[in-house]
């Protein structure tokens, strides 16, 4: 009767491809925080990273601007301390850069009061838009005189007098989601859902923000729960 023998353990390189391949399908996300953390790389040079080699004391990592070669110190004793050593690695690239665990990987079109909010500020632009063809003797002139209550030459006064204030209070509400929000929960600047975000609080202003602080939250008691 043959004699069951126990499987071999893998080897180093075996070991070191598996961890690789791992890095690479499921982890890029944090392969960009490593070399923005520890090697000072923008975000932009960090982009598409794939790690090519992994030492006990340092990972090769490819990005959009080059091959870099991020150190682990202290170095581990074997490669099979490399998931705990990149979870703790993780951890403290976050914590540098002031990202958080909780990643927002969707759009929430505007919802209840922001609708509203939305449909106002959208109606607004159209006017400052159109407002060159709102002169005497035209069918959009004698309609505002007769609905608009203070008149055509009033409707003019109004759209042109709030269009600074409108448009910079909307500009600064954009900047301040792109700043405080979407690069700290991992929404790539200048992705599609960076820009759509960008874009509805441009228009939609502040309840767009609280819609996103609703779904970070959300995922945040998702995983408390998760925890019980």
């Amino acid at each position: 009767m043959a004699e069951n023998k126990p499987p071999a353990a893998p080897s180093n390189e075996a070991m070191k491809a598996r961890i690789i391949s791992h890095m690479n399908k499921d982890h890029t996300y944090e392969l960009s925080h490593y070399l923005r953390a520890f090697n000072g790389l923008s975000a932009s040079a960090a982009r598409s990273p794939q790690l090519t080699d992994l030492t006990l004391d340092s990972m090769t990592i490819k990005s959009a601007s080059g091959s870099h070669v991020v150190r682990i110190s202290p170095p581990m004793g074997a490669l099979s301390d490399a998931r705990v050593r990149m979870i703790e690695m993780a951890q403290g690239a976050q914590k540098k850069l002031g990202l958080s665990d909780i990643r927002i990987s969707e759009f929430k079109p505007p919802a209840g009061p922001g609708v509203a909010s939305f449909v106002g500020v959208a109606l607004y632009f159209f006017c400052a838009t159109t407002l060159g063809l709102v002169e005497p003797d035209t069918p959009a002139w004698s309609a505002l005189d007769v609905v608009f209550p203070f008149g055509a030459w009033g409707y003019k006064w109004l759209v042109k007098a709030i269009f600074v204030p409108v448009l910079v209070i909307h500009i600064t509400e954009a900047w301040w989601i792109a700043r405080t929000r979407l690069a700290k929960h991992g929404i790539e600047e200048g992705s599609k859902l960076w820009l759509l975000w960008v874009a509805d609080t441009f228009i939609e202003g502040a309840p767009a923000m609280w819609r996103f602080d609703a779904l970070v939250e959300a995922e945040r008691k998702r995983r408390q729960s998760a925890k019980h």
